[in-house]
């Protein structure tokens, strides 16, 4: 080899080491740079080379304007606007729709930082592809559904089956109907594209057939051996109870069965059994009265028996009918069959002493929250959690209406007021939460409110409760019944968990509060529903916040479970904004104010699905 190549290939070879050793040297000065990588957008914001504390700024900006502007919906020549949140003079049926999950994008940001020169420099020049970090959404599908269902009562047609009729002594066969139905897929595949890539586009609700399962062709060719079959009335008994049941309900009963090539005709035990839990159920079923106690002078005194219910045994009672239909036999009456349900027995109650007690503060309360709250509370009052047993809140509420003693309050919809049923229940939700967790009682739902309320001060101890859906549930897994006791002080609401104890032990740490987030300026919106100049605002504002502790139950020594359980709850709260009502002065003309978000630059134009 000659003597130039190798000093050639020598010289190469230092260049390439310098450069080597500049590389790592300068990629160990760049840990600590904020700048993020090029290419770089969350879902339609260009966020490339920006300091990641900006470009945290300029998304929450983003995420905060979209939410103010809500979701246009359209259905036929219908448009509404479905806010991000739903409003009320009493936090606790206020919910959100739809909201951007804030308080993981600094994380996200970060692992997207530019890196050392040459991954700067491979990003820039080699590897050009556009990298999009996905928006956290959390979007409420069953509060948008009750919306769209609610703003357009037409959107949904149950389909129609062919069927039998009994008409004139004669059977005859109805036409099939399809029907139609919101495609729900569709729709919510728009909203999260739309709200992903920050894009306020129109969105339109489709729907799709809903086809119905038997034709009328299918029955053709029957109509002999249906007459046949629904040729004999029917009456059904119970206890001193009778109904007629009538040729046309019987006829409706009849279904074809396809076995191969082979169809037949018979009586469907579903189709029975459908129609005794909606015409003859509900005047049999009786649920037991569970006995109930008072506490005085720590004594327990029984001052409700229990007493057993009934309820109707659907398919055996369901089996006896085709029986009869089946046999020869003249007799056209059935009696029908139940079942008993038995109430806790008394006398194995074994509560003897407090195991666990917790409390809230609802001072501040307007009188109607007040009602609420000591309705709910008579409610519980007394109950019995059997061992083993898994008890709903919103189970052992029962209904919220005006029949269970509750009162309405407002909650504001597309800038009016509308009574709703609910206010002040939040109160018992998160006052039997902490007791639950003072008796060392596993939680097995829960969830905090959207914003952070007063009257579950420290954050993060609060459960939101809501017909039907969230709920609040704990298991009773102690060897013995819980009773559970309410009084009222006050403003003070207690709830004592009655028992006998076990030797656990049940701790809370105090909520660490973190992330704290100040609200948006206080929103007026003029209204027809008040007296001109009249004024009504929601609670003041808050600030949102993220929180979390943990809850320690150590068990005896002698428990089947685990010695020592930890769980940690947590907790995220948006910003609680005030909202005012105005009423509108009688003297001034009527004008139309469009608000108008700032607007979002850098936004990739979105398709939608």
């Amino acid at each position: 080899m000659k003597k130039s190549k190798i000093v050639i290939i020598a010289t190469i070879s230092l260049v390439v080491v310098f450069l080597l050793i500049f590389i790592l040297i300068k990629s160990s000065t760049d840990k600590n740079d904020n700048t993020l990588r090029d290419n770089l957008y969350y879902g339609g914001i260009d966020v490339s080379s920006m300091n990641l504390n900006t470009a945290e700024e300029k998304i929450i900006k983003a995420c905060n304007e979209n939410e103010s502007l809500g979701l246009y919906i359209r259905y036929n020549n219908k448009q509404i606007v479905i806010p991000a949140t739903t409003i009320s003079f009493d936090s606790d049926i206020s919910y959100f729709n739809f909201r951007y999950k804030l308080e993981d994008i600094k994380s996200l940001l970060a692992k997207e930082k530019r890196g050392n020169s040459f991954s700067r420099w491979w990003n820039k020049y080699i590897n050009r592809q556009r990298k999009v970090i996905k928006p956290e959404l959390e979007v409420n599908q069953d509060r948008i559904k009750s919306v769209i269902l609610n703003e357009f009562p037409d959107i949904t047609i149950m389909p129609v089956d062919a069927a039998f009729i009994f008409s004139d002594n004669q059977i005859t066969i109805s036409e099939e109907r399809p029907g139609k139905i919101v495609d729900w897929e569709n729709l919510f595949n728009y909203i999260n594209s739309n709200l992903s890539s920050f894009n306020q586009d129109l969105i339109i609700v489709k729907t799709k057939t809903e086809y119905p399962e038997i034709y009328r062709q299918e029955l053709t060719g029957f109509e002999e051996r249906a007459q046949a079959l629904t040729n004999k009335e029917l009456y059904l008994t119970y206890a001193d109870k009778k109904w007629d049941v009538s040729r046309e309900d019987i006829a409706g009963w009849l279904s074809v069965n396809k076995k191969g090539n082979k169809i037949g005709l018979n009586f469907n035990t579903e189709r029975i059994a459908s129609f005794l839990e909606k015409t003859v159920a509900p005047d049999i079923d009786t649920a037991p009265q569970e006995p109930r106690f008072e506490i005085k002078d720590n004594k327990v005194s029984s001052w409700q028996l229990g007493k057993a219910g009934a309820k109707l045994d659907l398919l055996e009672s369901s089996q006896l009918i085709i029986d009869l239909y089946a046999s020869s036999q003249t007799d056209n009456t059935i009696e029908l069959i139940t079942e008993a349900v038995e109430p806790t027995n008394p006398n194995s109650l074994e509560i003897k002493e407090i195991i666990g007690t917790g409390s809230s503060n609802f001072s501040g309360s307007s009188s109607k929250r007040r009602h609420n709250i000591e309705v709910g509370a008579a409610a519980i009052h007394g109950l019995i959690v059997k061992p083993g047993e898994e008890f709903s809140l919103m189970a052992a509420l029962g209904e919220i209406n005006a029949d269970s003693g509750y009162v309405t309050e407002l909650v504001i919809k597309d800038n009016q007021t509308i009574p709703e049923y609910g206010g002040g229940l939040c109160q018992i939700g998160t006052t039997v939460f902490r007791t639950a967790l003072a008796t060392g009682l596993p939680i097995t739902a829960r969830r905090n409110h959207s914003y952070r309320v007063s009257y579950y001060e420290p954050a993060g101890t609060d459960a939101t409760i809501y017909d039907p859906w969230p709920d609040l549930r704990f298991v009773n897994d102690y060897p013995n019944n819980i009773l559970i006791q309410s009084r009222i002080d006050g403003n003070e609401i207690f709830f004592d968990f009655w028992g006998v104890t076990d030797g656990r032990s049940a701790t809370t740490t105090y909520p660490v509060i973190y992330n704290i987030t100040p609200p948006p300026p206080t929103k007026i919106i003029e209204t027809d529903t008040l007296a001109p100049g009249e004024k009504k605002c929601t609670e003041k504002a808050h600030n949102g916040a993220d929180a979390y502790f943990d809850y320690t139950v150590i068990y005896p020594e002698n428990a089947t479970t685990t010695p020592e359980k930890v769980e940690r709850f947590s907790s995220h709260y948006v910003p609680w904004q005030e909202v005012c009502l105005v009423g509108k002065e009688a003297t001034s003309t009527p004008e139309i104010i469009t608000e108008t978000a700032t607007p979002i630059t850098d936004i990739i134009p979105a398709t939608q699905p």
